[in-house]
């Protein structure tokens, strides 16, 4: 029986990662979870909060230090809380990843994890990954800047730079928030509930060709910056949108989108297929990692060309569009309107005539597409992180397809998931993917063929 209490103090050794990229150790089979730690350190805690199956704890002193601890590159990383695994050896930090991942599937799947391969976490860029940026404006020492929100807080970071962004991201930044102190535009004020421009968006692509969204609380004529804002170095397009929402969670490029200079889009490639990038495209954050997860996704489906292939899920066809030409036909399926209405524009961008993309959730339309006698060789599915439900695992076990090829942001839906999968399916390997450096998330390519 566990008798800790908040205020306990103790010296914990500290046995695994969590998904939050605190570390984890055990008090009479109590997990409790310390920020900062990593495996293999002992740390002498305080104990913050007790549950009863888990409680949390902050570190006083380390006494015994990783050799994989290292200092952070970030000078805002103790405060905004948006990295949460900068101070951990980045190699190392890929290894975790990969365990990560097996400790979800013993935990929720059922599997034996040694009956199939789990390969090494693939990562490419530790810094300066990151395509897009949302970010809040606040005035620091008189001087406007983008800002962060402190992990779990209302509290705005003002920063200089993001050193996980890319670098024009960063620069552009800095230039439009002088670019809106000189025109004398007012800022959104939570406090006094007024003011013009509460974010700035920017999306860049490999070329490093930029799109820039204003988000406004208020309409306000903002033509003539925007003309401003075109003259800075890669800028393609300046949008601005209204979003009076503050609900957690809610979309940040919010309201009709009103387009006020340069071109509506951006063009981004994934190996040879072009996508067309709007500032409410939904699409990887880490262009580099996503091409080679997508060669992956290709390499596993085992095409012939005369595959009829279902990619569930499909977003703007980025997954679709890219094995199209390795399959006979590829239908896919996307609640979001807008993203059919991309893909869609998408696939004649790239004159892909074997690739059709349909409105309606992937749970209905599925069952039905079963029920009317349509046949798949494969399907792909790249589900939220809330993973599939029930009945689109049903229609998948209905329908018998041949290989399914699971791509997962989540490792716990993940290995929920395919519990009820290998009634049918084989796993035959998983490959992980550091999507999000300096975090702890997982992003990885689940290859299942039927048994």
């Amino acid at each position: 029986m566990n008798n800790i209490k908040k205020e306990d103090e103790f010296i914990l050794d500290i046995k695994r990662l969590g998904i939050n990229g605190e570390g984890i150790g055990y008090y009479n089979r109590l997990a409790i979870f310390v920020p900062n730690a990593i495996p293999g350190e002992g740390h002498n805690i305080k104990i913050t909060e007790v549950k009863p199956n888990m409680a949390f704890a902050k570190s006083l002193e380390i006494k015994t230090k990783s050799e994989y601890r290292k200092e952070p590159k970030c000078v805002y990383y103790d405060k905004c809380g948006g990295c949460n695994t900068m101070h951990i050896d980045y190699n190392k930090m890929l290894d975790f990843k990969r365990d990560i991942l097996v400790e979800a599937l013993n935990k929720y799947s059922g599997l034996n994890t040694k009956s199939f391969e789990i390969k090494k976490t693939i990562g490419l860029n530790e810094f300066n990954y990151r395509n897009r940026s949302q970010l809040p404006l606040r005035v620091e020492d008189d001087k406007l800047k983008v800002a962060m929100i402190k992990e779990n807080s209302n509290i705005f970071i003002p920063i200089d730079e993001c050193i996980i962004q890319n670098k024009l991201l960063n620069e552009l930044n800095n230039s439009i928030c002088k670019l809106i102190e000189k025109n004398k535009i007012s800022i959104y004020s939570y406090k006094e509930k007024k003011g013009i421009i509460r974010y700035i968006t920017i999306r860049v692509n490999k070329n490093n060709e930029a799109l820039v969204d204003l988000v406004c609380y208020q309409y306000e004529d903002l033509k003539n910056l925007a003309e401003e804002i075109m003259k800075l170095k890669g800028v393609k397009g300046v949008y601005q949108s209204l979003n009076t929402v503050f609900t957690q969670g809610a979309s940040i490029v919010g309201g009709d989108l009103i387009h006020l200079a340069g071109d509506k889009y951006i063009i981004e490639t994934l190996g040879n297929i072009k996508y067309m990038l709007y500032p409410d495209t939904f699409f990887q954050l880490n262009t580099l990692v996503a091409e080679e997860m997508m060669k992956t996704v290709l390499k596993s489906l085992k095409l012939s060309f005369k595959e009829r292939v279902l990619d569930a899920y499909s977003g703007v066809g980025a997954i679709g569009l890219y094995i199209a030409h390795n399959a006979k036909e590829v239908i896919g399926i996307e609640n979001n309107k807008s993203s059919v209405l991309a893909a869609n524009e998408n696939a004649k961008l790239n004159n892909i005539k074997n690739a059709k993309f349909l409105q309606g959730n992937a749970e209905e339309l599925l069952p039905k597409m079963i029920k009317d006698g349509e046949t798949f060789d494969a399907v792909v599915v790249d589900p939220p992180r809330t993973g599939l439900n029930d009945k689109f695992i049903k229609a998948l076990l209905d329908s018998n397809v041949k290989r399914i090829i699971y791509v997962s942001c989540n490792p716990s839906t993940l290995a929920k998931n395919l519990s009820v999968l290998k009634e049918k399916y084989n796993v035959n390997s998983i490959t992980p993917f550091d999507m999000f450096p300096n975090t702890a998330l997982v992003e990885s390519v689940c290859c299942l063929s039927l048994k």
